[in-house]
């Protein structure tokens, strides 16, 4: 085959997977060792196999997890929209990266003005922003730049010698805080896990606790982690009452919303981000609730400077030629970085601001939708009151023994079924169904089909 008839053969299979890829199953399931063993997954020692490969990508499509289904409600993120999916084939097909505007001139020029109207919205208009590859390198570089503020030019003579450093976060919050701690320098031994209240937020009162603990200890305050949408709740940390104890001991306030921050889009939603303008930085993932293409993140900053400051390190004059120069890498953590605006762009050129607030809004009132079929019902049990797209829930019935294993054996015949793909998580030690209704294409419909999916085996599974 030549290269015209190779595009023609991937633009076929790639149009017959997005026709089909909301259709029968959301995976064609097969345990690890049997996957394994009918892939035979060898690496051929000869070149120019066109038919190999393209074994290899029939293989792929048939058995990768259908994300873009109504019924995949596993993780954060789900969906596709296609003029984001158009901006992420185009920038990969140019393959250019974002450190220097001679190499991506155009993407530098969108990324430098969505991030403009972006900081307007989240209300750091005087700040800087930068995209990152990810929700947890945004709270990597949020310790980076809380060490910086505490320790100044600790970016160049570390920490030796110097009082340890204290973080706070939730215990709801994110593990992404763990290796953050580690990368830093600052230590796991360091990282104070604050309790949450009944709802999932994080408790201020044990907070300050902590923090006078930590002073006790001999160690210095340094960052207090909030939560725009736990994990497993979807919970909201109470911003502006973390923000005055932040001050109060000198802390950088840093808000990981990376779930949850999309409601900063929503007039309707948008309370529940009550204190963000007084926070220091605040990470946010479009990936997840607006649905687009992985990965789309973003880190923004309420003052400028930082970046410069903590990430502008080392000799990069073999790249970086001028200081008059709209370069984005010098104020990077990693160098290579993905083109992730063009999607963005295109999705919001598309959509508008009207639209993407629609997203939200249907999220939480699908939500709030599922909490009524579970309250409804007899042997449904709410784990914890819905904030945005978390729906946690579990089984209940007097003759069963050990609800936590029922509910996860429901929850594994539904996926290895392929009918409906969901996921676990626990509660207070106890082990709950987590709901995740992130795909912004869904429908009461599908919630109604979730639950009769749901229920039908776990009636199977108890006969």
């Amino acid at each position: 085959m030549n290269q015209s008839e190779n595009l023609n053969q991937l633009f076929q299979k790639l149009e017959h997977y997005l026709q089909n890829r909301r259709d029968d199953k959301v995976v064609e399931y097969k345990d690890y060792q049997s996957l394994k063993d009918e892939l035979k997954p060898v690496l051929n020692p000869k070149t120019g196999n066109w038919d190999q490969l393209w074994e290899t990508v029939d293989q792929y499509l048939k058995y990768s997890v259908k994300t873009d289904h109504p019924q995949f409600f596993n993780q954060l993120w789900s969906g596709q929209s296609l003029p984001a999916l158009i901006g992420e084939v185009i920038s990969t097909a140019a393959n250019t990266s974002m450190y220097t505007y001679e190499v991506s001139p155009v993407a530098t020029i969108l990324e430098n003005q969505l991030l403009s109207e972006l900081k307007k919205i989240v209300g750091f208009e005087n700040g800087e922003a930068q995209f990152t590859t990810g929700g947890s390198n945004g709270n990597l570089v949020s310790v980076l730049l809380a060490r910086e503020k505490i320790y100044p030019q600790s970016s160049q003579t570390g920490l030796a010698g110097k009082k340890p450093l204290a973080v706070f976060t939730s215990k709801e919050s994110h593990y992404s805080w763990d290796k953050a701690i580690n990368a830093t320098g600052i230590g796991a031994e360091n990282l104070y896990h604050i309790e949450a209240d009944e709802n999932g937020s994080m408790d201020v009162i044990d907070l300050e606790t902590k923090i006078k603990k930590s002073i006790e200890e001999g160690k210095v305050p340094c960052l207090i982690g909030g939560t725009a949408g736990t994990t497993v709740r979807g919970a909201y940390d109470p911003f502006l009452e973390i923000s005055n104890i932040a001050k109060k001991y000198n802390c950088w306030f840093h808000i990981d919303g990376a779930w949850g921050g999309s409601v900063v889009l929503s007039q309707k939603h948008k309370p529940l981000l009550k204190g963000l303008e007084k926070a220091d930085s605040f990470s946010w993932d479009a990936h997840k609730m607006l649905g687009l293409p992985l990965m789309c993140s973003m880190l923004f900053v309420q003052e400028s400077g930082w970046f410069d400051r903590v990430l502008n390190l080392g000799d990069t004059s073999y790249i970086f030629h001028g200081d008059d120069r709209p370069d984005l890498g010098p104020y990077s953590l990693q160098c290579g970085r993905k083109v992730d605006i063009l999607k963005w762009w295109l999705e919001w050129q598309f959509y508008g601001k009207e639209g993407l607030e629609a997203r939200v809004d249907n999220l939480v009132d699908l939500a709030k939708y599922a909490q009524t079929i579970i309250q409804n019902h007899p042997n449904l049990e709410l784990q914890s009151e819905p904030w945005i797209g978390n729906v946690c829930f579990r089984y209940t019935d007097p003759s069963i023994k050990d609800l936590g294993a029922f509910n996860r054996l429901v929850r594994d015949k539904l996926h290895q079924s392929g009918s409906s793909f969901t996921n676990v998580a626990y509660i207070d030690k106890n082990l709950t169904i987590r709901l995740i209704l992130s795909h912004f294409e869904l429908e009461k419909t599908h919630i109604d089909t979730f639950f009769d999916n749901f229920i039908m085996t776990a009636k199977k599974c108890h006969d």
